[in-house]
């Protein structure tokens, strides 16, 4: 995976693409899909959490999630935020949409690969865009309630204050106006540091069963010398993790003044492979972590669709 990052926007775009017969395939499938994945996951998760669907394994393909998050709002009339774009290679997924502007930002700067972008979308879609470098957390550049619509993928789990984050997207938001957000692996699943899993399966839950001086011996072990910046190895170096649960998720959403429209859930095959291969460890997990239920450790991803009520919603 830290490969990845090294090839350039264009074919990171390119590996995101979804023949149209796999799409079909994934949308006549998808009520089987859920019901076969709902099994692995208690009634009492199931009725806390309400997930419009649960799925297995990869989930969505990247044009079904793009149509699924832009449904609450009229996309061609739309402003855009998209938060935590890095390259920007899902801006032009975003604008293959055909939205009014898109606004997209990043804590870093990924120059070229902008510049490079904001000329495609401009000369292949027709479709402005503007790229910023900024804290999530503070986007004082924008107005309040000028933005139409949020988007992002695999940015909250990164997020050290997710709260403020929150805080900032309702601002800029228009009432009525929605969000989106896919964000995974979970801290609580396999792989949630985006490293433990190196060296096996019997290694995917390291970074919570471990303790600090076994877990930073098993890091420097397989920690490779020429990690990407947005590999797991340097998000474990920075610690840009959010350690949440997807209800610890989802009471912050509520908590800052969003109303959850729709949760899907997303299954790690890593994670049930675990629990079935080395039940003695998958208990030593849980009884680790009282405060979290089973579910939790099974639950790799999440997506959803969050709207800012009106004032007299």
């Amino acid at each position: 995976m830290e490969n990845y990052y090294n090839i350039s926007w264009l074919e990171q775009d390119k590996l995101h693409q979804t023949s149209i017969l796999k799409r079909l395939f994934y949308f006549f499938s998808r009520p089987l899909l859920s019901t076969y994945a709902s099994q692995f996951l208690s009634p009492q998760t199931l009725k806390i959490l309400q997930p419009s669907l649960v799925l297995p394994g990869r989930g969505m393909p990247l044009e079904t999630r793009r149509f699924w998050g832009s449904v609450l709002c009229k996309i061609r009339e739309a402003t855009i935020l998209v938060q935590g774009t890095g390259t920007g290679w899902d801006v032009i997924s975003w604008a293959r949409l055909k939205p009014k502007k898109i606004i997209a930002t990043d804590l870093f700067e990924f120059k070229d690969s902008w510049t490079e972008i904001i000329h495609y979308c401009k000369e292949k879609l027709n479709v402005e865009i503007e790229f910023y470098q900024s804290p999530l957390e503070d986007h004082s550049f924008l107005e309040d309630e000028s933005i139409d619509f949020c988007a992002s993928d695999a940015v909250f789990e990164h997020c050290q204050d997710l709260k403020s984050v929150l805080k900032e997207s309702f601002r800029v938001l228009k009432p009525g106006g929605s969000l989106y957000a896919g964000y995974g692996p979970l801290w609580f699943s396999a792989g949630g540091d985006h490293f433990s899993g190196r060296g096996g399966l019997q290694n995917v839950f390291n970074h919570l069963l471990l303790d600090s001086e076994q877990y930073m011996k098993y890091f420097l072990s397989l920690l490779q010398t020429n990690e990407d910046f947005q590999s797991g190895g340097r998000y474990v170096e920075l610690d840009l993790f959010s350690r949440l649960s997807t209800q610890e998720y989802c009471n912050l959403f509520q908590k800052v003044g969003f109303k959850i429209k729709d949760l899907i859930l997303q299954l790690d095959p890593k994670s049930l492979a675990f629990k079935t291969k080395f039940p003695e460890n998958f208990q030593q997990l849980c009884n680790k972590y009282t405060n979290k239920h089973e579910d939790d450790f099974l639950i790799s991803s999440n997506l959803v669709r969050l709207v800012k009520p009106f004032s007299n919603y």
